[in-house]
């Protein structure tokens, strides 16, 4: 909806005034740093669980740029109340990440991290080009004034480069988990994601293929109802080889745009297997247990928080024997391991609306 504006008001600032949502009331609005507008399941579903639970303020993706300040002068009031560090593994990662919580630092008073994740200098230095900022990281961090992150490893990664007061508040997407757990149906349908990390993996990707299209093939002889489930666009066409390769009428589920959707096709599998964090992290919050390819440090990360690294397995440590094995665990036992997953996402969900609380009290 369009607002009649006033002819006094500036010409450049028109095209944003123009808009009503900049017109929400400023001390309920706050700034969100992440990865968004990519159409990646993960990310928008971290986003969307932000802004669920923090339904009391009105949450933007942040964005500063020399036109919003001219905005705030005309305004007399500050664009942001707070700005966030939001969901993902964006602590020493892309260096734009860092610049964003710098610039906002610099402008706000009141910075947070909530429930970001942080990258394993061990992996990445590895990684042709990438580049360490840990330290610039940390410096950064103890200027906010509450720190939580994902899981055990990024609060050890924090806590060896001398930040101490980080706390592990769970993926902020377990805040998207059901009420209550809905038994399965007990009919061999097994979900699985793969997906393309242009070689940034534990291992080599073609490997990584070609061990999962042969888990699928005999878990397929075994009667299992595949269904391929990508998260993410650039995904598919690898996914789709996968598909190609395994044959026998495997599936794909091309959800990955809508969260809902997602939801529906995870709480329809008994058993799921996932590379990409967050197909998993979804899998849980629709209580389908679940085996996790750790293609990055962060997944080991994920299972660790939930007390299932049990059925984390390094992509470069791959057995078919193993994955059968875990399959088989995991089935034969449905309830057990559905019970605990939801007492894992209980316990985390009532410590991220803890520190609602806490934040909401600050800001």
């Amino acid at each position: 909806m369009r607002i009649q504006l006033k002819s006094k008001v500036p010409w450049f600032l028109q095209d944003i005034l123009a808009n009503r949502k900049f017109f929400y009331p400023f001390s309920k609005r706050v700034g969100y740093i992440g990865w968004l507008g990519k159409n990646n399941l993960g990310d928008e579903a971290m986003y969307f669980a932000f802004c669920k639970l923090f339904e009391n303020l009105k949450v933007f993706p942040f964005k500063y740029t020399d036109k919003i300040r001219l905005y705030e002068k005309y305004m007399r009031q500050k664009a942001y109340r707070a700005v966030f560090l939001g969901g993902g593994t964006l602590i020493n990662y892309k260096r734009s990440y860092l610049e964003s919580l710098k610039l906002a630092q610099q402008f706000f008073e009141q910075t947070f991290v909530f429930g970001s994740g942080v990258n394993s200098p061990e992996f990445w230095s590895k990684i042709q080009g990438s580049v360490d900022n840990l330290k610039e990281w940390v410096d950064c961090l103890s200027r906010c004034k509450f720190v939580g992150v994902r899981g055990p490893l990024s609060k050890k990664i924090l806590d060896q480069a001398g930040l101490y007061n980080a706390k592990v508040i769970g993926d902020p997407a377990l805040y998207l988990a059901d009420k209550k757990i809905e038994q399965k149906k007990k009919i061999k349908r097994i979900g699985i994601n793969l997906g393309i990390s242009y070689g940034r993996v534990w291992g080599n990707e073609e490997e990584i293929l070609n061990y999962i299209v042969r888990f699928a093939k005999v878990i397929s002889n075994d009667g299992w109802n595949i269904t391929l489930f990508p998260v993410w666009k650039e995904d598919l066409e690898y996914v789709e080889e996968a598909a190609r390769r395994i044959g026998n009428s495997v599936l794909i589920c091309y959800e990955y745009k809508s969260v809902e959707r997602s939801m529906d096709f995870l709480r329809s599998c008994d058993v799921f297997m996932g590379e990409k964090l967050h197909s998993v992290i979804l899998s849980m919050c629709a209580y389908t247990p679940s085996i996790m390819l750790e293609y990055r440090p962060k997944c080991l990360d994920f299972m660790m928080s939930m007390d299932l690294e049990e059925f984390n397995v390094r992509t470069d440590s791959l057995s078919i024997d193993l994955l059968v094995h875990l399959l088989d665990k995991l089935y034969t036992n449905l309830e057990f391991y559905q019970k605990k997953i939801e007492q894992k996402v209980n316990y985390y969900k009532n410590i991220q609306s803890e520190k609602r609380t806490m934040i909401s009290k600050l800001i």
